[in-house]
């Protein structure tokens, strides 16, 4: 059976987010055959395009993080009728050529 690389989003930046604990209730439950990878948000720098030439070492291990994933899977919580500001910057940087 071939194994599919999920790479995940937990949107709270939180330690103790419901979320996080959602993604590892996912992941227990999820059926054999894919394999589960973080992708951390928490440490990224706000983008600009200042970067675009010199990606910081954090926005490189999310783009590749990303790059390495079959499947991309977010769980997050929804705020103010919208998305967290941890997780609109992430899909900014990792949207990035």
């Amino acid at each position: 059976m071939a194994t599919y690389k999920v790479g995940y989003f937990v949107g709270s930046l939180a330690s103790t987010s419901i979320n996080r604990k959602l993604a590892d209730a996912l992941i227990k439950l999820a059926p054999a055959g894919l394999e589960f990878e973080e992708i951390p948000i928490k440490d990224l720098p706000l983008y600009s395009s200042d970067y675009d030439g010199d990606f910081p070492a954090e926005a490189k291990a999310l783009k590749d993080a990303v790059s390495r994933s079959h499947a991309i899977l977010f769980v997050t919580p929804e705020y103010n009728r919208s998305i967290p500001g941890g997780l609109k910057n992430a899909i900014d940087w990792a949207s990035r050529p």
